[in-house]
């Protein structure tokens, strides 16, 4: 199932029972199940159902409780976990985090807490559980159109995706808070209630205590029903994933975007394409950033190398590439290193290594000589390559050679008496059947 594709309440939502926990998680007897449980009332009903569950389908089961250290009854619930776990023989583990600052505490907090979990996800056999029911997913979708997202926002809530080395799934969103409260009641359950649910200053509190019993008194089955406004915009979002990614496998080269390729895409995709490139970087702008991108770094002068910066990185264009690199202060060159025949040489930093050997391997280089100086950023020296007819600047052959100018000074030259006889990775002035040796520059 995609990981934009949220489990949906029907008006024939399934029973809330041990063997509707087999059926949806399909658990086996080498399944392992990690269940993030908080002492509330949606995480204590799925460890009574699993715990109930694991009588009819043995398989292994461990609860983990995440002390964020925000409420002063933390270690309370703590304790209140180790009891239920106790009580139906459930392996029990506490993790604490700590959070840095009160800005952003809820996303602070969340980020904290599935990193603490995935350290219990490491084999392909582990299913990490999370309680979030439909009240959630409702919430969920007030909220991403609050912040006026996309369809993969609107999508609301995976009910099964990729987390750690294992999956993540969340078996208990075809229901609602009131059916879990009835499951409580009629099997005589016990849960905490946190404190900080009832401060209306976090969005979700206020949406979950002043919005949606509005709702749904108005609009009593408004839970399931926006669950399949859901479902669709998932499955469209879904579609729209395969296409993107095949376009972008067309557009891609090198880790840069192809800018022919990309124009000949209607202009929605082009954004869809753009946009799920910088995703594989973390990276999730806004549309006025793309519309910059798009206008003032893919539209400019041809010989243009404007710079767009997007969080700690720098968008740039040359030679008909888009090109992503890290935003980082320049590095100093490196002084004038000596090579004397030694079959590796070291560069400083990110400069990477030369190796010299006596047969050719890949794309080495000849060389004539077992000697040579090594230097960086000389772009005012001439240089003639074995079959050229003239002596250029370097400047000149690496525009020919389609290079980076933000590339040009970090690459090694090759010198002998004051003059370059090669440079690393691009051209020599030895034809091959004068080589002693052979050289190739390993890049970092």
């Amino acid at each position: 199932m995609s990981e934009h594709t949220p489990a949906v309440s029907t008006a024939l939502s399934p029973e809330l029972s041990p063997h509707y926990i087999l059926q949806a998680l399909a658990l086996r007897a080498d399944s392992h199940v990690v269940l993030a449980l908080s002492g509330g009332l949606d995480s204590v009903v799925l460890l009574d159902l699993l715990a109930k569950a694991r009588k009819m389908q043995p398989f292994a089961l461990q609860a983990v409780y995440i002390n964020h250290g925000i409420s002063a009854y933390a270690a309370q619930w703590g304790d209140f976990c180790a009891q239920q776990c106790q009580a139906r023989d459930v392996l029990f583990t506490v993790r604490s985090v700590e959070l840095h600052g009160r800005d952003n505490l809820e996303l602070k907090a969340r980020t904290a807490r599935y990193q603490a979990l995935a350290e219990f996800v490491s084999t392909d056999k582990h299913l990490l559980l999370t309680a979030h029911h439909g009240d959630d997913q409702l919430e969920t979708l007030l909220l991403a159109l609050k912040r006026g997202s996309g369809a993969a926002g609107l999508s609301g809530i995976a009910a099964v995706r990729g987390f750690a080395e294992g999956t993540m799934q969340r078996p208990l969103l075809p229901f609602s808070r009131s059916e879990l409260a009835a499951y409580a009641d009629g099997n005589k359950l016990n849960w905490v209630t946190d404190d900080s649910n009832n401060d209306l200053r976090f969005e979700r509190n206020f949406i979950r205590h002043r919005i949606t019993p509005l709702l749904l008194q108005r609009w009593p089955h408004l839970i399931s029903s926006a669950g399949r406004s859901m479902q669709h915009l998932a499955d469209l979002q879904q579609l729209a994933d395969h296409y993107t990614e095949q376009a972008l496998a067309q557009c891609l080269a090198d880790n840069c975007l192809q800018l022919a390729a990309l124009a000949g895409l209607l202009p929605l995709q082009q954004d869809l394409v753009i946009r799920r490139w910088l995703s594989g970087y973390g990276l999730n702008p806004e549309s006025r950033w793309l519309n910059t991108l798009k206008q003032q770094v893919i539209a400019a002068r041809v010989d243009a190398t404007p710079v767009l910066v997007l969080a700690d990185y720098e968008l740039r264009r040359y030679g008909g590439k888009l090109y992503i690199l890290k935003a980082t202060a320049p590095e100093p060159l490196p002084q004038l290193l000596t090579w004397q025949g030694e079959p590796e040489l070291t560069l400083p930093a990110q400069y990477g290594q030369l190796h010299f050997s006596a047969q050719p391997q890949g794309a080495a280089l000849p060389l004539g000589v077992s000697a040579a100086d090594v230097v960086f950023a000389k772009l005012s020296l001439r240089f003639k390559p074995a079959g050229a007819t003239l002596h250029k600047p370097l400047k000149q052959w690496f525009k020919l050679w389609q290079v980076p100018p933000w590339q040009r000074r970090s690459i090694p030259l090759l010198l002998v008496n004051g003059e370059v006889v090669a440079v690393a990775g691009y051209a020599s002035s030895y034809a091959p059947a004068q080589a002693l040796y052979w050289l190739n520059w390993h890049r970092r």
